[in-house]
C-alpha cells in the first residue's frame, strides 16, 4: 500500500507540475491500482479508498483551475 501511496503522488506531482497530461495521469493512476490489485487485503480496502478519493480531489481540482481544453472554449 506504501508503495501505491508513493507512485500516485508521484503521478500526481507531475501532473500538477504539467510533466503529463490529464488523460497520461489517469491512465497512470489507474496502471497503479491494476498492479495492486491483486496483493490487496481486506485490510486496505478503507485506506484505499481514502486515498483515492483523495488523489481523485486533487486531480480534478487541478482540473477545475485549468478550465475547460482550448477546442471547447
Amino acid at each position: 500500500m506504501e508503495v501505491y501511496e508513493h507512485d500516485t503522488r508521484a503521478v500526481i506531482d507531475r501532473f500538477l507540475h504539467h510533466e503529463i497530461s490529464f488523460p497520461d495521469c489517469i491512465a497512470a493512476l489507474d496502471a497503479a491500482l491494476a498492479e495492486l490489485i491483486p496483493r490487496l487485503t481486506s485490510e486496505q480496502l478503507a485506506p484505499l479508498r481514502t486515498l483515492m478519493l483523495a488523489n481523485n480531489g486533487i486531480v480534478m481540482k487541478e482540473m477545475e483551475r485549468r478550465g475547460p481544453p482550448e477546442d471547447s472554449r
